[in-house]
């Protein structure tokens, strides 16, 4: 997660990029302590029901880049530990989505 709030931090000025995050302990008490015991600022939002009845994820971390129209174009699973590879390739991805030329959804 400090690699998270890294990469969080280095879009932070950019308004065409938002990252959320989504925490699936059962128990929503336990986000607040660990993101003060490792100093983490980003939101996090409690969804135990909404990703495992709705999204069906069952596996942990993921990331996922979704595109101005709401469409996932990018679906990562996995670990950070390959951080060398990882935030580059998140970049990477963020840039490529945001160039793809998909435009927003409109609203219904």
């Amino acid at each position: 997660m400090p690699r998270l709030e890294k990469l969080i931090e280095q879009y932070k000025d950019r308004k065409d990029v938002v990252f959320l995050s989504l925490n699936m302990d059962d128990n929503p008490g336990l986000i607040g302590p660990i993101m003060a015991e490792q100093k983490l600022t980003f939101t996090v939002l409690p969804a135990y029901s909404y990703a495992s009845d709705t999204l069906k994820i069952d596996q942990i971390p993921q990331n996922w880049i979704v595109g101005p129209d709401g469409v996932i174009r990018l679906k990562g699973i996995g670990s950070y530990d390959a951080v060398e590879k990882w935030e580059p390739g998140m970049k990477d991805a963020i840039e490529k989505v945001r160039s793809s030329g998909a435009t927003p959804a409109s609203p219904k």
